[in-house]
């Protein structure tokens, strides 16, 4: 069995060089915990798998993807200590992609034996759809008795769960640590055929918006198909926190959509005074929101309208 140690960090955003002067020899940051492209060094050796910032994000795979295609080509060969696969693992939410991601590396011989038949196999296949297009990709089979999104959905049940009960800002590293390895429990009950599923909250509650685009209250990432199947390209997700702060989501279908996200990131920055990569509005072409540590001050309606100044401005 490998021996993968996780170390959970709320809000903790860094850069590649910091992590490899202040980690441990192999070391691997995930999905946003190291801010900038994959990156891979020998010296150590360390690897920063991720898909958020500078990149692509339709031409990027998921952290969860990147991470299976990994372990296929030899991840461990490197990640190996006195002949056992070895890793700390570093991360800084307890997401969908986050723990997929860690399962796959706690799980090698699994991993690199999976075939297509396999549930898992079509498992990794949807969070890589779902996750690198920020939910934008058009699949429901909700519909079907043996539905794959429900099962889905069972499975990130606890972190669902967490962020529409406004606790998921405030847990502490062994809160999330603990939140993880209870999903990835589920996720290797999923791939034993012993998995549940759940009916879906896809009912978003609209309470903004402007030319293009919704704010919603955002208790479920699965309201985000509803809005873009209603043929808006666009929306902000809110969540309110218990510190008197918001989380928000920003998101749009695709690069194609005329909605000014890095604008969008680059002025509420301005307007809130963050000047610190670490703490910050950001993200990627197509998805991103406010700072990870500390959320932002800034009330919806404020925010609708800087957002409708931009797009009037553009």
């Amino acid at each position: 069995m490998p021996e993968i140690i996780l170390h959970a960090e709320p809000g903790v955003v860094m850069n590649w060089e910091d992590f490899q002067a202040t980690k441990p020899p192999f070391s691997i940051a995930l999905d946003g915990y190291v801010s900038g492209l994959t990156k891979y060094s020998s010296s150590g050796p360390f690897a920063n798998f991720n898909h958020h910032e500078d990149v692509d994000r339709l031409a990027t795979r998921s952290t969860c993807m990147q991470v299976f295609f990994s372990i296929i080509l030899g991840l461990f060969d490197s990640f190996r200590k006195d002949g056992k696969r070895f890793a700390h693992v570093y991360v800084n939410d307890a997401d969908q992609d986050v723990c997929l991601a860690y399962w796959l590396l706690k799980h090698p011989d699994e991993t690199v034996s999976i075939k297509w038949e396999d549930p898992l196999s079509k498992f990794i296949v949807f969070e890589d759809f779902v996750d690198a297009s920020a939910g934008a990709f058009p699949y429901d089979d909700s519909h079907e008795p043996d539905s794959l999104l429900k099962r889905q959905a069972w499975v990130f049940e606890p972190y669902t769960a967490a962020r529409s009960e406004r606790v998921l800002h405030a847990m502490t590293g062994p809160d999330l640590v603990q939140l993880i390895e209870t999903i990835a429990g589920r996720i290797t009950l999923f791939a034993s055929s012993q998995g549940e599923k759940i009916e879906l909250d896809t009912i978003p509650e609209i309470i903004g918006g402007g030319p293009g685009w919704k704010m919603i209250v955002e208790t479920s990432i699965y309201a985000r198909t509803s809005i873009y199947a209603s043929g808006t390209g666009a929306f902000v997700g809110m969540r309110p926190r218990n510190d008197g702060n918001y989380t928000y989501v920003i998101g749009k279908m695709s690069p194609y959509v005329p909605f000014p996200l890095v604008k969008i990131y680059e002025t509420l920055n301005e307007i809130e005074n963050l000047d610190t990569a670490e703490n910050q509005w950001g993200g990627s072409d197509i998805i991103g929101g406010s700072p990870r540590k500390t959320g932002s001050g800034l009330p919806p309606n404020d925010v609708e309208d800087i957002i409708n100044k931009i797009i009037v401005e553009e």
